[in-house]
């Protein structure tokens, strides 16, 4: 049998690993735009294309996201705290105050985000009191320029300060990362 793990301790945990912040939105069949906050953004593999996110069940729009079939991953850049806090709230509705375009698969880019991955989904499924929600990238936007993250740890918002600590060994498994373009 597994042990019973404190909720609060598990989260606290999970906050020292300092994340990226995402804005994720749709386009309904209505057309009404949703848009949610989230860290739970990865990339899954480069060939195809797959990046997921991950969503509360009990989120207000979960029905929404369950049949979106298309959604913009858009990672914010330092100084958009005020647009992750507007999406973070469930009842909120903050696309007057918002800066955005359309995007080619229908859904909002935000504006001012360091880059902006388009998608079509590509597969969701449960896990636990989530769901997961695969993407397949049909484009990417990437700002030009110099623009530093927007980070979240610890339950704090931050940024990177790109300090170079040099690159790690050629016979780890980061650094093939690295080569593969990821870093």
């Amino acid at each position: 049998m597994l042990p019973t793990l404190d909720p609060r301790t598990l989260r606290n945990a999970f906050g020292c690993y300092t994340t990226g912040v995402v804005v994720v939105t749709t386009t309904g069949a209505d057309g009404q735009k949703t848009g949610v906050t989230v860290n739970s953004f990865t990339s899954v593999s480069l060939d195809p294309p797959l990046v997921l996110f991950c969503l509360l069940n009990s989120a207000n729009a979960y029905r929404t996201w369950e049949q979106a079939t298309h959604f913009t991953m858009n990672i914010l850049a330092s100084g958009q705290q005020q647009v992750s806090n507007a999406f973070a709230r469930p009842s909120s509705n903050p696309w007057d105050a918002i800066g955005h375009t359309t995007g080619d698969n229908g859904c909002p880019l935000i504006d001012g985000a360091a880059a902006s991955l388009e998608c079509e989904r590509f597969q969701h499924f449960p896990g636990g009191d989530h769901l997961i929600l695969v993407g397949r990238v049909t484009a990417v936007r990437i700002a030009t320029g110099p623009m530093e993250p927007l980070a979240f740890h610890r339950g704090k918002y931050g940024t990177y300060w790109g300090v170079d600590f040099g690159a790690p060994p050629p016979d780890s498994s980061l650094s093939d990362m690295v080569m593969a373009g990821f870093g």
